[in-house]
């Protein structure tokens, strides 16, 4: 059996996430005409926490990407700001809002910093983003979510859990044990951890080869996006 804590794979190259938005080349030779991450609405999962009053007050959507958990938010009457490191995918979170007719603030942040947030917002919440994290941003990370959540505040967060086959799309997939120890008193209240799937575009057949090659066989929707395993975590800022 493989011990994913006792063998952690090689970092993987840094993702310039403006090029990707921009569709210039993220690496040699390699153009991602839309991330994945960006499936035109917000992930079911969210919706979940959503019909079940777990989103309140003041609302932060981090690695917005384009906007639209923002958006969908704002349209249901949420106070809601939208951060995201690539400038562009700002400007296209702000042109889906004016689309929608939603009002939502957008700027542009490191999710590593969040300076001039300070206890700002009652729930946070963020999909496919602990995971493009190395170790030494994601302390940094955790220390600006539990400055920009007020007291009592509550972080919604979607990762992707490590498996065999995590690499060939996440830089760095996480166990459930390194998310508890991340996530733990005295600051934090761990009040959901368990694993579910997340949504992902529908993929080009360059990724679907690389799967392949690897011994990788996702599940899909019947629209054809890909199923991946995450860790869903609800942490209360204590």
């Amino acid at each position: 059996m493989t011990n994913h804590e006792d063998t952690p794979p090689p970092a993987p190259p840094a993702v310039d996430y403006e090029r990707l938005y921009r569709g210039e080349e993220v690496f040699p030779g390699v153009v991602i005409d839309r991330a994945p991450w960006d499936i035109g609405r917000p992930q079911p999962l969210l919706l979940d926490f959503e019909r079940t009053g777990r989103i309140v007050g003041e609302v932060l959507d981090l690695g917005c990407g384009p906007g639209d958990t923002a958006v969908h938010l704002a349209g249901l009457g949420y106070r809601v700001a939208g951060l995201d490191i690539a400038p562009t995918a700002i400007e296209q979170a702000r042109a889906r809002a004016a689309e929608r007719g939603v009002s939502a603030t957008f700027d542009v942040a490191d999710a590593t910093v969040l300076d001039g947030y300070d206890a700002c917002f009652d729930t946070v919440v963020s999909s496919a983003l602990l995971h493009c994290l190395d170790p030494e941003q994601r302390v940094r990370h955790v220390h600006a979510l539990a400055r920009v959540l007020k007291p009592g505040g509550r972080l919604i967060q979607f990762c992707f859990l490590r498996t065999d086959h995590a690499e060939l799309y996440a830089p760095y997939p996480i166990t459930e044990q390194q998310l508890r120890s991340t996530f733990e008193p005295p600051t934090w209240s761990v009040t959901t951890l368990r694993t579910d799937r997340l949504e992902v575009a529908e993929p080009v057949g360059r990724m679907l080869s690389g799967f392949a090659q690897n011994g990788f066989e996702p599940e899909f929707t019947e629209a054809g996006a890909i199923l991946l395993p995450v860790l869903v975590l609800e942490a209360q800022r204590i």
